[in-house]
């Protein structure tokens, strides 16, 4: 079966910064990327999420200076999406975000000093800064293109590319463009469009080494039908100063062409990837006689599409690119002798991170991409050995910004509120945070972290679950594995504060015995009694809890009996665990395992949890609520409503795409859940049917809690914390959406 690639590359999909606010949505200007759809009566506001850059491209004056420009980011002070171009004085290491006039997707930047440069993108922008970034200012194109190239000489002389969609496919996809090329002789205050053959189409970055000699690649139109449009790869050039631009060279159909650099007049590459599966070598063209005759290199692949080249001299250069589902980072490669040969470098630290743009010279190769992760390194030509696997330590990798995933949040009142999960600043290496309110969420700060010791994947901190049984005592549980030179240390699982958060100490280091324990939930009855679930590489497999009668000062296991593996490690924290009363409880997780008490604890059984056929149901439990002692819901992969206390459960299927990652009731009636496709969904008729907001988080959401049915918030991925302020629950009959039985 032929796969096609499209010609964009991925956009992000789980940032805020991908994120489109609709202007019903009060509290918020109508660019802010948290939510999509349109609000019902409701009030649903972004509080928190974390900021970061998805960049495009990146260009260097100096061994110092350099700039990066990518997607609109998410500005937390400002609380609002603002356009992305970051600065560097230092060779990398640390970046400063500039004032950006538009919130637009900027795809290319061009520096021709320290104080002259050029940035474009989406929407027909083109920006200019004369102060090195301090300032920038919209330079007028009268189009709506999207640019994708620009390349200046002087401070007078620039190029522009830019395409817009001509046609769509059956799915309402673009599939065919038409390229431009625009120039500017008097430093962008006006822009006039260049001749192109009339094939042109979709047209990316552009390079020149003086005023007359130019290149520029895409993709040219090939076929004669209109309603099915096909094309091939394409280099186009100029020796006129873009006066006339000539087809130089095609690789052929089913090729998409990015990136292009050329050293001098001779010397030149061009890069990019297959558009079908069966297409196989590398992807990388060169020429050592101007373009007139072509040689193809090895780097890239269809799961290894290239997206950018640069080179030093004729012989020493890199190419990187993105490939979503290598176990060894994104692609990049270089070579030290013309391309002849080409030398992958593995990036040791990753987590599905695409790299669109290189800036490389004589001590210095910096590449930037998805989720503002960055790879730098200080010996980019340097030779390696069998102890540098792959050439991996001459590179670093970081985020420029502090990640979040937020797994559980609680309010005590609608002004004090918590929310727990991990932190990241490194690429697979997490920590504990929490953070904290104490103003209704207007403003939130953090109050507890944890991080590991070294940075290995071994080191996963996270809290999966908090709990507060009043304004002072509360509990937030998780897990760390603590690995430092020495022998293995468990804990920080449990944590208790009882001076409502402001310092939290931890609980709970009896349970482990060396094991390795990951705590999934917790409840309190009251300041004393409370149970968390918990699982780890026990010798049994069953559902184990631990209870405590005073606090937490001592905690006991508490094995269930019942057989229930539940996900451990960086799996999804799986399940939960429910009480009504000291009596009466269940644990749940896992694949639909589920254990029930009547007597506290002392003994369990397993009730029947059906999913309607013979075989045993092994559908995903995350989420538990009760309304009241004998009516209650599991909730994962579906839905499971009990009427007699939980005895049996009844599974029904959910109007919803996702996975439901929490449910809470507020009273015997009104209640709400969401899912990790980012759906907020509430019912009044106690479950019986629910409605869906029809805006969308856009991530994965993760836990809620509501303090009464005019204010609630909900955590999840990118750090997103949303705050429902609705004066009631939202009643719209009609719309309510009715489980359907399975």
């Amino acid at each position: 079966m032929l796969l096609l690639l499209a010609a964009f590359a991925p956009r992000p999909s789980v940032s805020a910064s991908t994120l489109t606010l609709s202007p019903a949505f009060a509290g918020q200007d109508a660019g802010s990327p948290a939510l999509t759809g349109q609000a019902a009566a409701p009030t649903l506001s972004l509080q928190f999420a974390e900021t970061s850059y998805y960049l495009k491209d990146i260009d260097f004056v100096s061994a110092a200076v350099g700039w990066a420009v990518g997607h609109p980011h998410w500005d937390q002070a400002r609380k609002a999406s603002a356009g992305t171009i970051v600065k560097t004085t230092d060779g990398g290491l640390t970046w400063t975000p500039q004032s950006v006039p538009v919130v637009e997707t900027l795809r290319n930047v061009d520096f021709i000093d320290s104080s002259n440069g050029w940035a474009v993108g989406e929407n027909g922008t083109i920006l200019h800064t004369a102060d090195g970034g301090d300032h920038w200012t919209q330079q007028p194109a009268g189009v709506t293109d999207e640019f994708r190239g620009v390349a200046f000489v002087n401070t007078s002389q620039g190029w522009a590319t830019s395409f817009r969609v001509t046609h769509y496919d059956d799915s309402g996809d673009p599939d065919d463009w038409r390229g431009r090329i625009w120039h500017t002789a008097d430093g962008g205050q006006t822009w006039r469009s260049q001749s192109l053959p009339a094939n042109a189409g979709l047209l990316n970055r552009i390079t020149f080494i003086d005023a007359q000699h130019g290149w520029t690649v895409g993709i040219k139109a090939t076929g004669a039908d209109p309603d099915h449009p096909e094309h091939a790869g394409v280099v186009y050039r100029t020796t006129d100063g873009g006066q006339t631009w000539q087809e130089l060279y095609s690789p052929g159909p089913n090729i998409t062409l990015n990136g292009v650099e050329w050293t001098d007049s001779n010397h030149g590459w061009v890069v990019g990837f297959p558009n079908l599966s069966n297409m196989t070598g590398g992807f990388v063209f060169h020429t050592a006689d101007g373009g007139q005759t072509w040689q193809r290199q090895t780097p890239g692949g269809f799961f290894s599409p290239l997206w950018d080249v640069q080179f030093i001299d004729a012989n020493r250069g890199y190419v990187v690119g993105f490939n979503y589902i290598s176990a060894w980072g994104p692609p990049v490669y270089r070579t030290l002798d013309g391309g002849a040969t080409w030398q992958a470098i593995r990036m040791e630290l990753h987590e599905a991170d695409g790299l669109f743009g290189v800036a490389v010279s004589e001590d210095r190769a910096i590449a930037v991409g998805d989720h503002d992760y960055l790879v730098r390194s200080a010996r980019p030509w340097d030779s390696y050995g069998p102890s540098c696997l792959d050439g991996a330590c001459l590179f670093t990798q970081t985020y420029l910004n502090t990640h979040y995933v937020f797994h559980d949040v609680a309010f005590t009142d609608e002004v004090n509120g918590w929310a727990v999960g991990a932190q990241q600043n490194v690429p697979e290496v997490w920590g504990q945070v929490i953070l904290r309110t104490t103003d209704g969420g207007a403003t939130w700060s953090r109050n507890h972290e944890l991080w590991p010791l070294d940075a290995t994947i071994f080191n996963h901190f996270r809290l999966n679950s908090v709990f507060f049984v009043d304004a002072r005592n509360g509990w937030a549980v998780g897990s760390a594995v603590v690995v430092a030179g020495g022998p293995t240390e468990y804990h920080g699982g449990i944590w208790r504060t009882t001076d409502g958060g402001q310092t939290w100490h931890e609980q709970g280091l009896e349970l482990y015995n060396q094991r390795s324990l990951e705590f999934f939930d917790v409840q309190f009855l009251d300041e004393q009694h409370g149970w968390v679930l918990l699982a780890s590489y026990l010798t049994s497999s069953n559902i184990f809890l631990a209870h405590t009668v005073d606090g937490g000062e001592h905690w006991q296991l508490v094995d269930t009996g019942v057989a229930g593996p539940l996900a451990v490690g960086f799996a999804d924290p799986f399940g939960g665990v429910v009480f009504t009363d000291t009596q009466h409880g269940l644990a749940f997780g896992g694949l639909s395992r589920v254990a029930m008490t009547h007597d506290g604890g002392a003994t369990w059984t397993e009730p029947v949890v059906s999913c309607g056929g013979p075989n045993p149901c092994r559908w995903a439990l995350y989420a538990g609520a009760f309304r009241d002692s004998q009516a209650g819901w599991l909730a994962g992969e579906g839905a499971w409503p009990t009427a007699d206390g939980g005895a049996t459960w009844r599974h029904q299927d959910m109007p919803l795409r996702g996975r439901t990652q929490a449910i809470e009731f507020l009273d015997a009636q009104r209640g709400w859940l969401v899912t990790d496709r980012g759906e907020m969904a509430y019912t009044n008729t106690g479950g019986a049917r629910w409605r869906q907001m029809e805006a969308n988080a856009g991530v994965a959401l993760r836990g809620l809690d509501f303090v009464n049915t005019r204010q609630g918030w909900f955590v999840g991925d990118s750090g997103v914390i949303l705050h429902y302020a609705g004066e009631r629950l939202p009643v719209t009959d009609e719309a309510l959406l009715p489980f359907v039985k399975r």
